[in-house]
């Protein structure tokens, strides 16, 4: 299996938001130079004073959009420790045809934390890092608390795998690929003790990292349903080559 870095569309995204942060810096200070300097000018008048507040308003407006921009860079998510954790985990157990891709994040599509590619078609995946004790019935999650009473997850994986299932089947549709297969799971990288799990007619499966191929022997590893030529198709659009 290959077990991809992150999608070099997040590298290019961050490196343009960096560039962008220092021309917005640089316009900044020069409107902020040029405001000063007219402030200084003798004899110009008031169009000239309102003329410079108008380009020291306009430099700290800039100066704040670049830090806002620089921080947008520096915070983008370009690797998720979480997902490479399950590709390294998986490596071993499947073969060369398929591809495990860190980090799918596009426009069209929204952010996934990984996806496997191959010939039973697309495993969107939720990792999950929490201890606790949880239940899982359909699409709803539980969490027992110390009292022992049953409260509802804030966050829902179950729900977060289904949309980004949905978001990927409408975004595969638009690039003649909507007869591909997607299915969707969510792993928790915690084992027991510390991450207890019980499931109840679960809506997506969900599973420990470490049952995490035997579970899907009944849904996505069943059978082969896409073409090596697809597979290929479907590798270069998610992965960005």
């Amino acid at each position: 299996m290959q077990n991809v870095a992150p999608s070099r569309a997040l590298v290019r995204r961050a490196r343009s938001l960096l560039q962008l942060a220092f021309v917005m810096a640089s316009a900044a200070i020069f409107l902020i130079v040029l405001g000063i300097a007219l402030f200084v000018v003798p004899g110009e008048g008031g169009l000239a004073e309102l003329l410079a507040s108008l380009l020291l308003l306009l430099g700290v407006i800039s100066g704040l959009g670049a830090i806002g921009v620089a921080i947008r860079a520096v915070t983008l998510r370009t690797e998720n420790d979480l997902a490479r954790l399950v590709g390294n985990a998986l490596a071993t157990s499947f073969d060369e045809r398929f591809t495990f891709i860190r980090n799918v994040s596009k426009r069209q599509l929204g952010y996934i934390d990984a996806v496997l590619v191959g010939p039973p078609g697309v495993l969107v995946f939720r990792i999950i890092d929490m201890t606790g004790v949880f239940l899982n019935e359909g699409d709803k999650w539980l969490k027992r608390s110390p009292q022992g009473t049953w409260d509802l997850l804030g966050r829902n994986p179950s729900q977060n795998v289904i949309q980004d299932v949905t978001a990927l089947r409408e975004y595969l549709s638009k690039k003649e690929l909507g007869a591909t297969p997607v299915y969707g799971v969510v792993v928790l990288t915690r084992e027991p003790p510390a991450c207890q799990l019980e499931v109840k007619q679960p809506a997506v499966p969900a599973t420990h990292l470490s049952s995490l191929y035997v579970r899907l022997g009944s849904s996505y590893l069943a059978k082969d349903r896409i073409d090596p030529a697809t597979v290929r198709k479907l590798v270069s659009l998610l992965y960005d080559r």
